[in-house]
């Protein structure tokens, strides 16, 4: 045991600091024997604890890039006898722009605090997880967002698919490029081809806002979009070759893995694969989309296979859906930060071995299924021969080697079809 740990409460110091602004004096916090000091570089003062009459706690929404990994805030204001009321925050802000979580040390200070007031004052009065005004506004404005995202949802289903899909692409084309995330795409898109000019780097990111575009419109008609009676026929041009290997697959009674990237409609892909009688173990991350989420799970879980969600026991989902015959199919173009090693456009990154693990443990085949976006709204569904997976001496299949060979051949997808990927994402770090 470290001394940290065997240290007692008195033995400890409580100290929390912040600066609630960046236009503000940082204040600091310290738990003495007699009392609370606090100071902010001009003036130190001592408030014995028995003076502190009462403590509220607020619950607060994060702003910024902080909200990434602090989707929340506990602030705290003590009222002591005299009227003074004195804030003790968990955000520090050093400067414009930029925030510090120092939740740790804010909250082990209010409880140390908490007990040494009961102790001298046991009238104390506390008040747990109040909603701040801003967190209250927040709740508000995302229902309200709610209720306009719900309402554009049922009307774009109402509305015809193509002059939908044609108006968002259009929309998206124009609203895009003054986003955020344009500039982290056009920075992907520069490293990846260093010899395209200018001009071609934003044809290729404005074929990209309109691929999404289109996307959100069938994301919001999953469940319309591949007819399970035809689903050969529509909108749905199937490649040479593909329904072979979809029948092969389908009858050989074994697993198999399937790999696909986020190029153009990649979930009509999935429906289309499990309209032809494919059964699939899908590996996923949750949308997160609010609350309209529920309502595009519930699409998902309609025309999908079985949907097994990111989480500590996804993998052992997926081995068990494997045992029962059921072919994984799952992404394999993403960042994955306890990954393999990977080149990808020539710069090395991380990718998730999921697939190359599984196909050592089943000793399965390894395939790659993609979609192509074609004119008038159409989507082009592909399978790969099976890939011939790279072995190490003992005969099993060699990891790193596989997930290379994976990424190899989603490269070469993005190339043909550049502005149907997704390089928002990401996918070097």
């Amino acid at each position: 045991m470290n001394d940290a740990a065997a240290s007692t409460p008195a033995m400890r110091e409580f100290v929390h600091s912040f600066r609630r602004s960046p236009l503000s004096s940082e204040r600091s916090y310290r738990l003495l024997p007699d009392g609370l000091e606090w100071g902010d570089g001009r003036t130190t003062r001592l408030v014995p604890y028995g003076d502190i009459i009462e403590i509220h706690e607020y619950k607060s929404k994060v702003f910024g890039a902080l909200a990434a990994q602090l989707p929340r805030r506990f602030d705290y204001v003590l009222r002591c006898r005299d009227g003074e009321k004195l804030t003790i925050n968990s955000i520090h802000h050093p400067r414009f722009r930029v925030a510090e979580n120092r939740l740790p040390s804010c909250t082990a200070l209010v409880a140390e605090l908490r007990q040494r007031v009961t102790a001298a004052n046991p009238d104390l009065k506390s008040v747990n997880e109040q909603l701040s005004w801003s967190y209250r506004l927040a709740n508000a404005t995302d229902r309200a967002w709610y209720q306009i995202g719900l309402l554009l949802f049922k009307l774009l289903r109402r509305t015809d698919f193509d002059r939908a899909a044609n108006f968002v692409a259009w929309l998206l084309r124009r609203v895009g490029p003054r986003l955020r995330g344009h500039r982290t795409a056009r920075a992907n898109l520069v490293a990846a081809y260093p010899d395209k000019s200018a001009a071609e780097i934003e044809q290729i990111l404005s074929g990209m806002w309109e691929d999404l575009g289109r996307l959100a419109i069938e994301y919001i008609n999953l469940d319309r979009l591949v007819d399970p009676a035809a689903p050969n026929s529509g909108r749905i041009v199937v490649a040479p070759g593909t329904l072979e290997i979809l029948a092969r697959l389908r009858e050989d009674g074994k697993p198999a893995v399937l790999f696909t990237s986020h190029l153009a409609s990649y979930e009509v892909g999935a429906i289309w694969v499990e309209r032809n009688g494919l059964n699939l173990a899908i590996f996923y991350n949750p949308s997160s989309f609010g609350p309209l989420s529920e309502q595009l799970s519930a699409m998902q879980k309609k025309t999908m296979g079985r949907l097994v969600a990111s989480g500590p026991d996804a993998v052992w989902k997926l081995r068990e859906a494997m045992k029962e015959g059921l072919h994984l199919a799952l992404f394999a173009d993403q960042h994955f930060a306890n990954g393999v090693e990977v080149t990808f456009f020539g710069r090395r990154c991380k990718a998730n071995p999921m697939a190359a693990r599984f196909a050592q443990l089943f000793n399965c085949p390894v395939h790659g299924f993609r979609t192509i976006r074609l004119p008038d709204n159409r989507i082009e569904v592909e399978f790969t021969e099976e890939l011939k997976m790279p072995r190490g001496t003992d005969g099993k299949i060699d990891v790193p080697a596989a997930m290379q060979t994976i990424t190899t051949m989603i490269e070469g997808w993005i190339r043909e079809h550049p502005e149907q990927w997704l390089w928002l994402q990401r996918r070097w770090r």
